[in-house]
């Protein structure tokens, strides 16, 4: 399609949160899953959410507190017998938490995160939590080492555990206003993709300058990061994510694709498109097409009450019939589908979504359920063509699943 055959009507800034009785429920689920899974308090290390798709523990603050600090570390505090607490680390996030978390408990303005595990003890012991309780800990693989060391002194008398696995399995399971950040997520993904295009039609435009009107427009919109990766040339070979990697002229034999990757309240959201100046040739076409038919082989296996891993098991089959190369000798192919939702790759998915899984563990896996969100880019190299991308959001419904980025799929005409 060209870009004047597709009508994209920006929206007005999104400014909508999950709400405070959801988060309630929320936790009622946590504390309830706690006492089953006999822990007495969790403690929740998390780094700053600016750190978008490299950091899994933000999204458990989120998950907590409904809230997590962009700039720096903050941890949560939650007992199963009802206390709670966030801890933040200066002026600007206490004032933060306090309009966004004050629902859940106190917020302690608690400096740095070496801090925090000093903060924690004190806590849990005017809350009534004994030495020698089971606390499950969350995000020690962030922390930093002085925090780590001071979490080891502090609780030296506990019996500490680590509870990932406990939020994990919780996380899976949306309520229907999750789903909605996650629709939210993926227009702003989609008002992203129109934007670089249309930038990239403008004579004069440079790497630079889309990348910077991608990122512009997504965090116009409402989102807490909006960040891409771009790559512009004939053949192009890979992903590139700083200006200096960018050509400072687009020409009309380059190819220009791309990949957002968006986060509103915390809910993550991506989309992958191949554009270029005049008609695709006729090898991009047909390979595009093999791209859009192994999405929608991953579509047709996203139906509640199967197993997760079908998905990328026909991913994978579908890479045998038409891929020129292997998983193991591609110069490109990476992940080619992962769970979307309070991070990047969702980590209760991340097993049963991964091609080099243990297999002996399936028959234990993960079902689909209805809400789940998966990201199917399933991206790989040809020769004479360079990497080739396509990438969209699955939601499974009642019955299946549905693509909800709704930019025009295939390659734009720009």
């Amino acid at each position: 399609m060209s870009l004047a055959e597709v009508v994209v009507a920006a929206p007005e800034r999104f400014t909508g949160t999950v709400p405070v009785p959801v988060l309630e429920a929320r936790i009622e689920r946590v504390r309830t899953a706690m006492i089953a899974d006999d822990v007495d308090a969790l403690i929740v290390f998390g780094s700053p959410r600016l750190l978008g798709s490299r950091t899994k523990t933000a999204g458990y603050v989120q998950y907590l507190a409904g809230y997590s600090a962009r700039p720096t570390p903050s941890t949560v505090l939650l007992s199963a017998s009802g206390a709670a607490a966030v801890l933040a680390f200066g002026v600007h996030e206490h004032r933060e938490f306090s309009r966004r978390s004050a629902w859940l408990g106190e917020i302690v303005q608690a400096g740095e995160q070496r801090l925090h595990p000093e903060a924690a003890a004190r806590i849990l012991a005017e809350a009534g939590i004994p030495r020698g309780a089971r606390i499950g800990v969350i995000g020690i693989d962030e922390l930093s080492h002085p925090a780590h060391q001071e979490l080891t002194e502090r609780f030296r008398e506990y019996r500490i555990v680590a509870a990932e696995g406990l939020l994990d399995r919780l996380r899976l399971t949306r309520a229907p206003e999750e789903v909605d950040m996650l629709r939210t997520s993926a227009r702003i993904s989609d008002a992203m993709i129109a934007a670089a295009f249309a930038e990239s039609a403008r004579p004069g435009a440079s790497g630079p300058s889309v990348m910077a009107e991608i990122e512009h427009t997504g965090r116009l919109l409402g989102a807490d990061s909006a960040n891409c990766w771009l790559s512009i040339g004939e053949e192009p070979p890979t992903t590139y994510f700083e200006f200096m990697e960018l050509p400072d002229l687009i020409t009309d034999s380059d190819r220009v694709q791309l990949g957002t990757t968006t986060a509103y309240e915390g809910y993550f959201g991506q989309c992958l498109r191949m554009g270029g100046r005049g008609r695709p040739d006729a090898k991009l076409t047909a390979y595009a097409e093999i791209l859009l038919q192994i999405q929608d082989a991953a579509l047709a296996a996203m139906r509640p009450g199967e197993p997760l891993h079908r998905v990328i098991d026909v991913i994978e089959d579908q890479y045998a019939l038409h891929a020129p190369f292997t998983r193991e000798t591609d110069p490109f192919r990476f992940q080619s589908c992962h769970g979307l939702g309070l991070t990047y790759v969702e980590p209760g998915m991340a097993r049963d979504l991964n091609p080099l899984r243990d297999r002996s563990l399936d028959d234990s896996g993960v079902l689909i359920e209805k809400g789940m969100v998966i990201e199917v880019h399933p991206n790989f190299t040809v020769p004479g063509l360079g990497c080739i991308v396509a990438g969209d959001m699955a939601l499974v419904t009642d019955d299946g699943a549905v693509w909800i980025t709704e930019s025009p799929r295939g390659i734009w005409e720009i």
